[in-house]
Order: structure tokens, then C-alpha cells, then sequence
């Protein structure tokens, strides 16, 4: 199901309305503070926004990629090719059932990954497994109040069709205590979070819609007929209008960085 959905909005996830992708990963590697000769773990690859970004730092080293979409995959080799950057490997991998050596990454990282998984604390389990003692897992989580208000409309509108609103899956991680908890459970050690407040002016309606067309949002969308999706968007893009008005609104997309040492 998640695996169908991300091939499903790959070719549009590099979208200029999810620059919250790439600047997230352009922060996370700052703080990362990465040495060339590294070798570097990204799970929950996707395009390989984050990988491609640290593969830039780590001129001696190596990044490995891995994703359950092969969609994506191909979207992310692509990109390493344009950007000739030789030092990276893009794999299909289930994080469930990580099929990698442990103890073999000097640094894992997870960027709005593991609040997919049924089970958390496994998964991040498993990913800091592959991780050296003493070295560093990290991943990034949208916060409470990311895409307001924009969200809510959306929700309150899908759920007039009749639809059950299923659980945002990012709010499991959307605050700082919520990610402690879960690094505390697999003994990931001196932990630092950082709050992020990224965002942009949202000027038209269309520019909200892009985001639904070419994220996750994209799913429930799926549950309806081609008819019954261009009367949600007619319908829905007329609440918007109104909320954006002549001057904008600002929409809210901050995020999480967590970083700590495994033991």
C-alpha cells in the first residue's frame, strides 16, 4: 500500500512545492557536520533528496540509499547520474527487514520515514543497527501544526465525501517528546533536536494543490472516482481561494531534525 502510493507521486516529488524536502535536507546535513571519508546510511530514500545532499560532503566517502519504491529509486539514480556523483548506491530494501550488515555505516539518517512504519521503535531498531558504536542516527518529522492551515480544510472537505480521515501518520512524531521516546527505547544516546520553522507564502490555490498532487495527500485522493476527484478539487480549491485571499497566507511546513549517538 505505502510502497503503490510513493511510486505513485514519484515523478512529482522533487515538485517546487515540496521544498521543504530539499531544505530540510540541506539543514540535516549541516547539522550532521559530516567528514569527507564517511559512510553514510539513508533509509526511506525516496528521491534521495538527503542522500544526494550528503553525497556532495562526503567526497572520500560512500552513501547508500535504500527505498521500498522502486518509482522513486529511479527517480533518485537519475539524479546521482546528472549530478555525476559516483559515491552512491541506490538499493530496494523493506526497513522492516533490513538486509545489511551491522555495525558497517559511520551514520544513519531517516528524513520523514519512520512515522510510516506500524511499528517505530523496529524500525529504528533496525536502521541503528547498521550503525558503528558511536556513531549517528537521525531523523526528521514534520510538527504538529505543519501544512495549517491548508490541512485542515483538506480533511474537513474529504470527510464530506463520506470518507473516514485516517490518522496523519507524522503526528506520532511531531514533538520533541514523542522522538525521545523512541530513541530512548533502542538506546540511542545524547540526543539533539532541532526545530526548523520552514515555510513559504502561499499565493494561489493551485500552489496548494500541487503539494496535494504530489505528496502523500495524493492517497485519499486516490479513493475516489476521476469524476468525484474534480468536484473535490473544484469545491476545495474554492475554500482555499478564500483563505488566501489578495495578499497570501503563509503555510506552515516546520520540521524536526533529531540526531543522536548510538551506543
Amino acid at each position: 500500500m505505502i510502497q503503490h502510493g510513493f511510486d505513485t507521486v514519484a515523478a512529482g516529488y522533487d515538485h517546487s512545492s515540496l521544498s521543504f524536502f530539499p531544505e530540510t535536507a540541506k539543514r540535516l546535513v549541516e547539522h550532521l557536520k559530516l567528514e569527507p571519508h564517511q559512510h553514510l546510511l539513508d533509509v526511506c530514500t525516496g528521491t534521495g533528496v538527503v542522500a544526494l545532499t550528503a553525497a556532495e560532503k562526503l567526497t572520500q566517502g560512500k552513501v547508500t540509499g535504500i527505498d521500498l519504491s522502486s518509482g522513486m529509486l529511479q527517480q533518485a539514480k537519475n539524479k546521482a547520474a546528472e549530478k555525476t556523483l559516483d559515491n552512491t548506491e541506490f538499493k530496494q530494501m523493506d526497513l522492516e527487514y533490513l538486509e545489511l550488515d551491522e555495525a558497517t555505516f559511520d551514520i544513519a539518517t531517516s528524513s520523514f520515514g519512520l512515522f510510516f512504519l506500524e511499528d517505530m521503535t523496529k524500525g529504528l531498531s533496525n536502521i541503528a543497527r547498521t550503525v558503528k558504536p558511536g556513531g549517528k542516527v537521525a531523523i526528521t518529522s514534520f510538527t504538529g501544526e505543519a501544512f495549517s492551515p491548508m490541512a485542515d480544510i483538506f480533511l474537513t472537505r474529504f470527510e464530506s465525501t463520506g470518507r473516514e480521515v485516517p490518522p496523519l501518520s507524522w503526528k506520532r512524531l511531531a514533538t520533541q517528546e514523542l522522538i525521545k521516546e523512541q530513541f530512548n527505547a533502542v538506546n540511542i544516546t545524547n540526543v539533539n533536536i532541532y526545530h526548523e520553522p520552514l515555510g513559504y507564502q502561499m499565493t494561489s490555490p493551485q500552489m496548494w494543490w500541487d503539494v496535494v498532487w504530489n505528496a502523500g495527500w495524493r492517497s485519499l485522493l486516490n479513493q475516489m472516482t476521476e469524476k468525484e476527484q474534480k468536484v473535490f478539487e473544484k469545491d476545495h480549491l474554492e475554500e482555499i481561494a478564500e483563505v488566501i485571499g489578495n495578499d497570501g497566507v503563509w503555510f506552515n511546513t516546520e520540521v524536526l531534525i533529531a540526531i543522536g549517538e548510538k551506543n
